[in-house]
């Protein structure tokens, strides 16, 4: 824990987990009095909304997986936080029913795709300290589903009916800043420092 703390390579990786698992958390809890408020959708139908948006975001995580191993976890990376951004500015935007579902499909993608994306960067960047760091991406990336609900509901007090959607701009100030760090982390690859064997000893190489 402490050499993965050491390198700061660790906290653009958390921040990033922040913004999709612990934004995916935020908002499963905000879902529903979102629907069942800005837009006066029946109780079930915000249920089902909130359900579909969670299911879909958990789901897509597994191809997601092979996509990062494919591709490469900042090409990954860099599409889930686009497609996030695409959809948080959507929501912000919309004052449609239709425009807003579909941003949430946008926003539940690029949330799960990117929860993936992130446990490929971690080897990646920190491979001294892989455990260490996939401990403090997965317990502090958690926070945002405790940090941004009050921020949603703050926006929507103080700004009235229409802060329910323009609350859906503090996802796009995390996408953009996702974006950034994905790059950042792209630029600066960390290189695994060499294990020097122990004084004395010998290497032998065998060939087939």
């Amino acid at each position: 824990m402490i050499d993965s703390a050491a390198s700061w390579r660790t906290w653009p990786l958390v921040a990033l987990y922040f913004t999709s698992f612990g934004g995916f958390l935020a908002l499963t809890a905000w879902l529903p009095t979102f629907w069942g408020t800005f837009y006066r959708a029946p109780h079930w139908v915000a249920l089902g909304l909130t359900a579909g948006f969670s299911l879909f975001s958990s789901l897509i995580r597994v191809p997601a997986g092979g996509w990062s191993d494919r591709f490469g976890g900042e090409k990954v990376a860099f599409a889930a936080y686009g497609l996030l951004l695409a959809g948080a500015v959507m929501m912000t935007l919309s004052q449609s029913f239709g425009m807003s579902a579909a941003g949430e499909v946008l926003v539940a993608a690029g949330m799960g795709i990117a929860n993936a994306a992130v446990f490929k960067l971690v080897p990646h960047y920190v491979p001294d300290a892989v455990g260490g760091t996939a401990g403090w991406v997965g317990g502090l990336g958690a926070l945002g589903g405790f940090v941004v609900p009050p921020i949603l509901g703050h926006v929507a007090q103080t700004m009235g009916a229409i802060g329910y959607a323009r609350g859906y701009a503090v996802y796009v100030v995390l996408a953009i800043a996702s974006l950034l760090l994905t790059g950042l982390l792209y630029a600066t690859p960390a290189r695994r420092q060499p294990v020097e064997p122990p004084q004395g000893s010998t290497r032998t190489t065998a060939r087939l």
